[in-house]
């Protein structure tokens, strides 16, 4: 289970804030600035030219903003803050934006793990399956 709190995010945080029913994540860089892959208001589209991009927090916010606490096991498997930033600068203007399979979390944990993974996506694939196992 993920936890996430509503604390102050440090250079090289996991963020998200809520759209709608789901979350759109980002990773804070400092000075008031996140790179996210696409706008929040992206969250919901199948447009094929999103894009990583580098933008002031408030672009970023639609809610209240939420910081990830990592367990025992993540904080052993993470790149350090710096790499985390690195890794998210790096990738600016990246695009093929799939809602499934590369999304705004995939990324964010993709600098944080060094791989694309997405619990939300997880947690609606697997309750589809449920359904129709059913």
């Amino acid at each position: 289970m993920e936890k996430w709190e509503l604390i102050d995010p440090y250079p090289g945080a996991h963020i998200r804030t809520k759209v709608g029913e789901i979350h759109h994540h980002g990773i804070y860089i400092g000075n008031g600035e996140v790179v996210q892959f696409g706008l929040p208001s992206d969250a919901f589209t199948l447009k094929k030219d999103i894009v990583v991009m580098r933008s002031p927090l408030k672009d970023f916010l639609v809610e209240f903003l939420e910081v990830k606490v990592f367990s025992k096991q993540e904080l052993k498997e993470k790149r350090s803050n710096e790499e985390i930033i690195a890794c998210a600068l790096s990738k600016l203007g990246e695009g093929n934006y799939n809602i499934l399979k590369n999304n705004c979390e995939h990324f964010c944990n993709e600098c944080i793990f060094g791989k694309k993974t997405s619990y939300q996506v997880e947690k609606v694939t697997n309750y589809i399956k449920k359904v129709l196992s059913e």
